[in-house]
């Protein structure tokens, strides 16, 4: 004799089907409902000792087919929970203010006698314990500070001042393993060998206590043995994750926007990279508000500074260009690779090619776009 035991929904639309084949039994039976779980158990003990079948087979067989269809069922609904709840955790992270620091390790190469000196500009910093001290941050997987910290067992953290928006950015690059990131850094080595940054709102020396790697993260956990405050009261440096940016262009953006951007760091290549975040983000036409706005935000807060002012026309062929720049190379996921494919931005002299010196510096081109006179602009 053959059992056919079928659970199915409550609300089925589905005939009860008869069995085809002398001798089957088929049982039906709901399995909407937790509450009869143990019915169902009954059910097939009582079936089990009727017809001499094994009880464990029947209940085993049953699990496995309510299994599978519960998890048939809500195999989409917990994708789409789990999308909902990844988005809202993107959402509630970039309400949440970062503080922006730069950690620091060192070690000495004897090989090639010298000190190989690394920093990294890190948003995922926490107290986790007073007593005694220690902190954590997070660093990418894979990345060469996590190696480096792996030798070493032990790193600096610099809280960074408002104004120090530069060091923020300079850690944030991508760089190759030979490369110098503290050439143009005021530092000095510590008895240990850590690089510290001059000048920080404060520094905190870490010997390792512990690492964990958690999803696409490493997590170092430091025990603070040093730490020093700066006598100033500069305010610090803090930024939210609004967007696909890196964390040295959100840094870079916010303290434009916030008009916090020391105005020495307001160069041709911070027009460049301002303008490069935007149209990247918006496209060209919907860059155009942030970058004017933007622009002339700052020069209010830097009126004492700012020599030139405003010019509509050489914004909007700056705009021009670097949206021509981004369609001939799309995918680069960086500013400083855009950069690189693109170094003739950097000549200040490239608008000489497009404008007169008269046509371009009238005072019509200066408050409002006019059309180039020597040559036509990059569709």
């Amino acid at each position: 004799m053959t059992i056919i035991i079928n659970f199915f929904s409550s609300g089925s639309r589905y005939k009860e089907a008869q069995p085809e084949v002398p001798g089957t039994v088929i049982v039906r039976k709901s399995h909407t409902k937790i509450g009869s779980t143990m019915k169902h158990v009954r059910l097939l003990s009582v079936i089990g000792k009727t017809f001499g079948i094994s009880e464990q087979g029947l209940v085993n067989g049953w699990v496995k087919r309510c299994c599978r269809c519960l998890s048939s069922g809500s195999s989409k609904s917990n994708f789409q929970r789990d999308s909902h709840t990844t988005e809202n955790y993107k959402k509630i992270m970039r309400k949440v203010p970062q503080s922006v620091v730069v950690v620091t390790a060192g070690e000495f190469d004897i090989l090639k006698d010298r000190w190989i000196k690394r920093g990294m500009t890190c948003t995922s910093f926490t107290n986790v314990s007073y007593q005694p001290p220690i902190v954590s941050i997070c660093i990418n997987n894979p990345s060469h500070m996590h190696e480096l910290l792996l030798r070493t067992q032990q790193f600096a953290i610099h809280v960074l001042k408002q104004n120090q928006v530069g060091y923020g950015l300079d850690f944030s690059k991508h760089i190759e393993t030979e490369e110098c990131q503290f050439k143009n850094i005021p530092h000095a080595l510590t008895n240990e060998g850590i690089p510290i940054i001059y000048d920080c709102a404060a520094v905190m020396e870490c010997r390792a206590h512990s690492v964990h790697t958690v999803g696409d993260h490493h997590v170092w956990y430091g025990s603070v043995f040093n730490a020093e405050i700066s006598e100033s009261e500069d305010n610090p440096l803090l930024y939210y994750i609004r967007s696909f940016r890196s964390v040295g262009d959100e840094i870079f953006i916010q303290a434009f926007e916030d008009a916090t951007l020391p105005f020495e760091d307001w160069t041709h290549e911070a027009h460049l990279r301002m303008a490069w975040n935007y149209i990247t983000e918006y496209g060209k036409e919907g860059a155009i508000p942030h970058i004017r706005l933007g622009i002339q935000n700052f020069n209010e807060q830097n009126k004492d500074k700012v020599k030139f002012g405003f010019h509509e026309t050489i914004t909007m062929f700056y705009i021009a260009e670097v949206a021509h720049a981004i369609k001939k190379s799309p995918g680069v996921p960086s500013f400083e690779e855009f950069l690189e494919r693109n170094r003739y931005l950097l000549d200040k002299t490239v608008i000489a090619q497009y404008y007169s010196h008269n046509h371009l510096y009238s005072d019509t081109a200066r408050h409002q776009f006019v059309q180039p006179d020597l040559k036509q602009l990059p569709s």
